[in-house]
Order: C-alpha cells, then structure tokens, then sequence
C-alpha cells in the first residue's frame, strides 16, 4: 500500500522547484522534511476526527473555512464537515484536501474556499486558476456525481486589500471555469463584504486582522445557504446545480 505521505512529499519537491527564481540543484532535504511532517499533522488531526458520513457536504478551504465556526448550524439540515486548515493555498486543496479529506469519504458536495493565501504570496490568479483546474478535475474523474461550490476571494482590509485588481481577476476566472462544468456553482461571496464605496465592510473584519467578524460570516451565510440547502436537499447524487 502507498505511504500516505508520498503524496504531500511529491507535492513538497514540486513547489520547492517552481517558487525558486532558477532552479536549485536540489531542495533542502531538512526543509523539505519540515514541511512535508508540518502538513502531515495538519492533514491527520483532521482525519482523527469523525470521519464524514458519505453523502454529506465536505468543506475545504484555508483559515476562511477553518474560522466557519457556525458553518454546521448556518447550513443544516444537510450534514457538514468543516476540513478547513489555515495557512492552506488552492495548490493544498487540489494536492492534499481533495484525496485526503474528500475523495475517501465521498461526499454528495464540496465547498470551497482558497485564493486568499496564495495572492498574498504573490501567485498570479492564471497559475491559481491551473491548480484549480486540476483540483476540480481530480474531483470530478473519481467522484463523478459530487457537485462542488466555489466560494468568491474574501476582500480583506490592509495590504492584503491592495491586491484587490488581482482578486478580481481571479474571481473572474474561476466564475468562469465552473460555468464550462454543469456540476460547479460560483458563488459571489465578494460583493457583500464591500461597502457602497468599494472598500471592505469595517464590521465584517476583525480591528487589524484579515479574518472576518461573526458579520462576515454572517454574509457568507446569507449566500451559501439559500444555494446550498436547496439544492443539496432536493437534487438526486447525479444532478447539476442551476446556474
């Protein structure tokens, strides 16, 4: 049987190569060490808990998702599993999350949330959007029946905010990718966290931090859970989500 951990080393020696201006001889073997064993923990703290019962709702994402703390009572009846890990970047969810924490458990749904991190270290949206592609491809080719919901980049206050240009693009593509797949929905969890002049909503964010306020959250539920509860209630396993 295949190491569970051969695929977050693969993952490792991937990203080592590609964030190096020229590439290296070889990657730091204590680095590369370090970091494979920090997401390994990560990935089995979560597996330690109760696994997903299948056919419920997989939520996926970084520190966004994580922080959702109201996430299974903003969208119950249907059965959630918030496997949100902070820190994470969209090349995390396609690599690690998907046949680790979804894949096994073979929910009817997946929610999303990435982006965030990897703007903020400076990834252009056309390469998150790659590792999208393969996140919903690997998705879709094991589990053809699970539909899967794209949450829009959170707009945080400070530096962050300064790449705004950038979430847009990146909005923009990824509403674009799922409208080419019947089984993905876009879902604008962008526009409600701005005020009537563009800038981020001061109530929806914690003073001083990116993370957001139960008002943020607040938002989100006020998005997802109309899209989520109806259709995730009343469509059979083979079924698209309406546009």
């Amino acid at each position: 049987m295949r190491s569970p951990a051969l695929p977050i080393l693969r993952y490792f020696a991937v990203v080592c190569i590609a964030s190096s201006p020229t590439p290296p001889a070889h990657c730091s073997e204590s680095r590369l060490s370090a970091d494979a064993a920090k997401w390994e923990a990560l990935v089995q703290k979560k597996l330690s808990q109760p696994p997903p019962q299948e056919g419920s709702v997989i939520c996926v994402g970084s520190s966004h998702m994580a922080k959702w703390s109201t996430l299974e009572e903003d969208l119950a009846p249907l059965r959630t599993y918030n496997m949100g890990i902070g820190g994470s970047r969209m090349r995390h969810a396609a690599e690690l999350f998907i046949p680790r924490l979804v894949l096994p458990f073979k929910p009817r749904a997946v929610l999303l949330y990435e982006g965030s991190n990897d703007l903020a270290a400076g990834i252009q949206p056309a390469e998150i959007l790659k590792s999208f592609q393969s996140l919903h491809q690997q998705l879709h080719e094991t589990l053809p029946q699970t539909r899967l919901y794209v949450l829009g980049v959170v707009p945080s206050p400070g530096k962050r905010f300064e790449k705004w240009d950038a979430i847009v693009e990146l909005n923009h593509l990824l509403e674009a990718e799922c409208a080419q797949n019947p089984w993905i929905r876009f879902l604008d969890t962008t526009s409600g966290l701005l005020d009537n002049k563009g800038k981020p909503r001061t109530e929806c964010f914690i003073l001083n931090d990116i993370h957001m306020t139960a008002a943020g959250y607040e938002v989100w539920k006020s998005i997802v859970a109309p899209v989520l509860i109806q259709a995730e209630s009343v469509l059979a396993p083979a079924q698209s989500v309406a546009p």
